[in-house]
């Protein structure tokens, strides 16, 4: 991911902040008001528009999908297009859940999972990360508590990411912890 995005990968975080609270799970204090299903927030809400409008099927591309959900941030179409190349480079990967190959690339594999995943009775919030490449080229699903922070399952989607090693030399270049040069 890193040498696709290359300057802008420190956005990176953005994105997936912006995909992980759209498939959230909503949770209110005890304070609050009892909510009613269906609820029209994060996970619940994607269930009901995947109901609907078969967003993630195989008609659309993962990058499609994204687009109409609006998961490319709306700051910067440099990056939203450079987001969406990336995901449509992910079909030369393999897709793997729970450790095992699925078969599927790996573009494919993250929409079949979506998919089944929002077609449950109750489905299972989405937590969006990544892991090194080199580790593993795969994208990786998974069913787990994705933060040490989090109590609750959620279906977590790992990319493989790569550096951008020309980074470095973009930086100012600097001498000890001062940062004079």
């Amino acid at each position: 991911m890193g040498p696709r995005f290359r300057q802008d990968d420190h956005l990176i975080s953005s994105l997936l902040d912006l995909a992980n609270l759209r498939f959230a799970r909503v949770v209110t204090e005890a304070a609050s008001p009892p909510l009613s299903l269906p609820l029209k927030d994060g996970i619940d809400e994607l269930k009901s528009l995947q109901s609907a409008f078969q967003i993630f099927s195989d008609q659309h591309s993962l990058a499609d999908s994204f687009a109409v959900l609006g998961l490319g941030g709306f700051w910067n179409p440099a990056l939203k297009s450079k987001l969406y190349g990336y995901l449509n480079g992910l079909s030369q990967e393999l897709f793997a859940m729970n450790g095992t190959n699925t078969g599927e690339a790996g573009d494919r594999g993250i929409s079949t999972a979506l998919r089944q995943n929002l077609e449950s009775d109750i489905p299972y919030p989405v937590y969006f990360t990544t892991h090194k490449l080199d580790d593993d080229p795969r994208v990786l699903a998974s069913i787990g508590k994705p933060l040490v922070y989090m109590d609750d399952d959620h279906l977590t989607i790992s990319f493989p990411m790569t550096p951008w090693s020309g980074r470095a030399a973009l930086l100012p270049q600097t001498s000890g912890a001062s940062g004079q040069p």
